[in-house]
């Protein structure tokens, strides 16, 4: 018989068994402290990328004022019950303004003190941004949405501007989000949310109608993916309601506006403009193009499913970025009304899906999460169109002009700008005290630029029927500062543009000749290649005849 040999259990202790995993444990613990090492690093670059970005938006505090930042600051100044029925003369709802003036109350006027009100909300959209994906698509996601949010050039760009731009963004991700939780998941303690922000944007800028319809068209996939479809189509109609009646009030003002002020500044877009558009709040065109290969190939698969309540929610925010993208680009192809800056209101959308494609695309996500913040915040170089500028003169070189001229310029004095929009900066840099006009005659308040149909105004200026008159009015020893934008107009800018060119030079021809007048001193040349929005100026002292 053959002998049988008893084989030893596991319970009896195979120590050729327990080598075995012993060895197995000694093999894949190099590999998991590797894993460990790889995504430690990752973490510690990304964090010092989110670093860098607070660093760049920090330094937006120290940069002069531009046109539009004169404009906003001076119509803060007025009293708080006025500023609405000033905005008759201006396109603009007035939320913004009004939150303005109450921060220039507590912190002041400065470029510091009123950079810091944008600032605040530029950071304040990071733990939104963070905790509103978090709670829609998971951790991942939500940390993905904070670093974007964190690094994002034109946050951290308009983050350094007296402009409406970072309280637009963080509110439409507020809506954003809110809509989701509503509508795409049923959660309804979040309509409430839903229903003051899209009124908080609606007050903010016009282009929160856009928005709206927007998410008007993002219920569809909503209603799809639910059975209980009536609660869906009551809560709607309960939120839109009531933001539509709280609309009512501003609703003649803005039907003035859009009779009478516009922005005759701006140019019809082309379809290719509307996409460059998207590439510029991303910083980027090449981040377009990571974003596209990496997210929007995860996102792809999850929207395949618009029944499914998370395809119906990815679908929703694809709709509020989409559809106010098309209305805008409709009806600027109508009244223009098309500017980089008013992007600030998708940005939330593209945001999100950018964070939820990333965070669902595994180890390719995290690679173009790397890529994209190193593009967003690079230290060696100006690689993204929409950096911090190193120069305090960037956005214009108004206040150095005027630094020059001021000590020249006595009470009564009058300057004169050709460029209508310029004014309120103007009197921000000069101060109180001295007498303000545009092609079209005096300003009877220079912190307030009137758009009221004028571009028509501006066509009916002449030096003979408007300037030589303001001469006139001027006493010995009085002294005329011209101030005017350096400006080479093409064949794309828009007629406003072209005019104002052309009156420029006309006046300035018109001063030279009149002798009325000696020319005393000067700022700048009306040529030449300077950054942003600059001015030269031509002072003038009456003469005795």
């Amino acid at each position: 018989m053959m002998r049988q040999v008893a084989l030893p259990s596991p319970m009896e202790g195979d120590t050729g068994s327990a080598s075995v995993h012993a060895l197995a444990r000694l093999v894949g613990r190099p590999r998991r402290t590797q894993a460990t090492a790889l995504q430690t690093a990752i973490v510690v670059l990304l964090a010092g990328l989110a670093a860098y970005a607070t660093l760049l938006r920090l330094q937006t505090a120290r940069l002069w004022f531009w046109i539009d930042e004169g404009l906003s600051v001076g119509i803060s100044s007025h009293h708080l019950g006025r500023i609405p029925g000033l905005l008759h003369q201006d396109g603009s709802p007035p939320l913004y303004y009004l939150v303005l003036h109450v921060w220039m109350r507590l912190f002041g006027r400065s470029e510091a003190g009123t950079h810091a009100l944008s600032l605040v909300l530029a950071f304040a959209s990071i733990p939104v941004a963070l905790w509103l994906a978090r709670s829609l698509f998971g951790p991942r996601a939500g940390w993905v949405a904070g670093l974007l949010a964190a690094t994002n050039p034109f946050l951290t760009y308009y983050g350094g501007e007296t402009r409406m731009y970072t309280l637009m963004s963080l509110v439409a991700l507020v809506a954003t989000g809110a809509f989701v939780h509503a509508f795409a998941f049923g959660r309804r303690r979040w309509v409430p949310v839903f229903t003051v922000a899209l009124i908080a944007l609606l007050y903010t800028h016009n282009w929160g109608l856009f928005f709206a319809l927007g998410c008007v068209a993002a219920l569809v996939p909503c209603v799809l993916a639910t059975a209980d479809r009536r609660t869906i189509v009551v809560d709607a109609a309960i939120a839109f309601g009531v933001a539509a009646v709280a609309y009512i009030p501003w609703l003649p003002t803005l039907l003035y506006q859009s009779h009478h002020t516009g922005a005759p500044w701006s140019t019809v877009p082309s379809l290719r403009e509307a996409i460059s558009e998207v590439s510029s709040i991303l910083g980027d065109e090449r981040v377009l193009v990571a974003l596209l290969l990496t997210a929007g190939a995860s996102l792809g698969a999850s929207m395949i499913e618009p029944r499914s309540r998370d395809g119906a929610a990815l679908l929703s925010i694809g709709l509020i970025f989409v559809v106010p993208l098309a209305a805008a680009w409709l009806t600027s192809q109508v009244q223009p009304a098309w500017a980089t800056r008013y992007f600030a209101m998708i940005l939330a959308p593209v945001l999100l899906l950018a964070a939820v494609g990333l965070a669902r695309a595994g180890a390719l996500g995290v690679a173009a999460l790397v890529l994209v913040t190193l593009f967003w915040v690079h230290p060696l170089g100006h690689i993204t169109g929409d950096r911090p500028a190193d120069r305090r003169d960037e956005k214009s070189n108004v206040k150095a002009a005027m630094a020059g001229m001021a000590p020249r310029l006595g009470a009564g004095d009058l300057v004169v700008s050709t460029q209508p929009e310029q004014v309120p900066v103007l009197r921000y840099y000069l101060g109180g005290g001295l007498q303000f006009a545009t092609e079209t005659g005096a300003v009877p308040d220079p912190r307030l630029v009137d758009w009221r149909d004028a571009l028509r105004r501006l066509r009916a200026t002449s030096p003979e029927a408007n300037l030589y008159p303001m001469v006139a009015t001027m006493r010995p020893g009085q002294h005329l500062l011209l101030v005017a934008p350096v400006l080479a107009p093409t064949s794309k800018d828009p007629t406003w543009i072209h005019l104002i060119h052309q009156r420029s030079q006309e006046w300035e021809k018109a001063l030279g000749r009149d002798p009325r007048l000696r020319f005393v001193t000067g700022y700048g040349s009306p040529t030449g290649i300077v950054p942003g929005t600059p001015v030269y100026a031509l002072l003038f002292e009456r003469l005795r005849t």
